[in-house]
This record gives structure tokens, C-alpha cells and sequence, in this order.
């Protein structure tokens, strides 16, 4: 049996994003390191550990798209099926960077009441703003990629569907870190409490949250999207 040809949404692999993702990855963790150096102790240090958790579902998205190309049949559809699980669990890393602004709502680090004088919180509001930025593009890319996927393999009508229902779902993910306190890794080491939480945040404030960051997220996608296509074209 012949090899398909490699689908074109898999070359190449590496999307010109990728490095401006990771030039920009870089630039967070240095204003990191200067904003401490500045203030002689660490703060905000947890904004690095999410941003490597954003960037967990787009590498699995590129494993994907590297398994189109050297795999196919049912070989393909499983690793394709387990690799999607996976990347759902963690694509809601990625949009939940834009919550990190709630610590500089309560930070005690600068007094909002001389916002126009006060160059640390303008530094900050920079910062987190690169964060949130990285973020919400590293789960762009990561669903672009599954999207490309399930209409190639499916079709379109069921490429949309995967982004509707998939940016929703992020949004309750979003909701379970955030509020709950869930993690992407409580599947595996915490099954029973992910249960109790998904079924605590059944109510009507997750499901307003859920909207609201749901909404956000396809926005971004669905102009970004747009936007590449027509960029494509011409």
C-alpha cells in the first residue's frame, strides 16, 4: 500500500509564528529577570511556568502534524484521535494567561491612584499584556493546526463545528483552572477530583465565565483566521 501524499496544511511544520512565539517567550522571561533585578526579589515568576504550560498544546499540535507525514490508515486516525485528547486537555493553558491580570489588579506593589507617574505598573501592565498576547496566539496556532486537520480528514462543516465547540470548551477549562483550581495533569494523578470539580462548575456563573472567555476565544481565532486567508490569497 502507497504512502498518501502528505497534506499541504502539513508544509511546513514549523509556521513563521512559531519564532516570533518564541522570540516573544524569550523577551517575557527577560522582563522578567530585569523587573527583578529592579526590585531586588522575584515577582510574577508564575507567569513563566504558564507560559511553558501554553506552549505544551502547540507542540503536541506540531506532533500532529509531523504524524500526517510519516504515518497513515488506522495508524494515523489513532494517533491522530489520542493526540487530539491530549491537546484538548491542555489547550485551555493557553487562553488562561489572560486571567494572570487579576494579580495586577490586587498587587500592592504600586498605588493605582498615581497610575500616570507610576512607570512599575505601566511596566507590568506591558508584561502581563506579552503574556496574555503569547498566550492567546500559542492556542491560535495549536487549534489552527487541528482545525486544518479535521476539515482535511472530515470537512469543513465538521472544521468550523471543532472550532465552535472547541473554543467553548476552552472557556470552561479556563474556568476550571482559574476558579476551581484544576490542572490539565489532575487526569491522571487526580481523576476523582476533576470529576467533583467539572460537576461543581456546572452552574450559572461557569457557564456566564465560560461564555464570556468561549466568545473571546473564537473572536481571536475566527479574525486571525480570516485575516491569514486573505493574507494567503494575495
Amino acid at each position: 500500500m502507497m504512502k498518501p501524499e502528505v497534506p499541504a496544511f502539513a508544509k511546513p511544520i514549523v509556521d513563521p509564528l512559531f519564532y516570533v512565539l518564541t522570540a516573544t517567550s524569550v523577551l517575557c522571561a527577560v522582563l522578567i529577570a530585569v523587573r527583578a533585578y529592579q526590585m531586588d526579589y522575584m515577582q510574577y515568576q508564575f507567569l513563566l511556568w504558564n507560559l511553558f504550560l501554553a506552549w505544551l498544546p502547540l507542540l503536541v499540535s506540531m506532533s500532529a502534524l509531523v504524524l500526517t507525514r510519516v504515518a497513515w490508515g488506522k495508524n494515523l486516525t489513532f494517533g491522530l484521535v489520542l493526540l487530539g485528547i491530549v491537546w484538548l486537555l491542555l489547550y485551555p493553558n493557553a487562553p488562561y494567561l489572560t486571567t494572570d491580570f487579576i494579580h495586577l489588579i490586587y498587587s500592592d506593589s504600586y498605588s493605582w491612584k498615581n497610575y500616570d507617574r507610576n512607570l512599575l505598573l505601566w511596566f507590568d501592565l506591558v508584561l502581563f499584556f506579552l503574556f496574555s498576547w503569547c498566550g492567546l496566539m500559542l492556542g491560535y496556532l495549536s487549534m489552527r493546526h487541528f482545525h486544518s486537520i479535521v476539515s482535511h480528514y472530515l470537512n469543513q462543516g465538521a472544521g468550523v463545528s471543532f472550532v465552535v465547540i472547541v473554543s467553548f470548551l476552552g472557556g470552561f477549562g479556563v474556568y476550571l483552572g482559574r476558579v476551581v483550581r484544576l490542572n490539565s495533569w489532575d487526569v491522571l494523578f487526580s481523576p476523582f477530583r476533576l470529576i467533583e470539580g467539572i460537576i461543581e462548575g456546572i452552574n450559572r456563573d461557569a457557564a456566564i465565565f465560560t461564555i464570556l472567555f468561549g466568545t473571546l476565544i473564537l473572536i481571536i481565532y475566527v479574525s486571525l483566521f480570516i485575516l491569514g486567508r486573505n493574507r494567503a490569497e494575495h
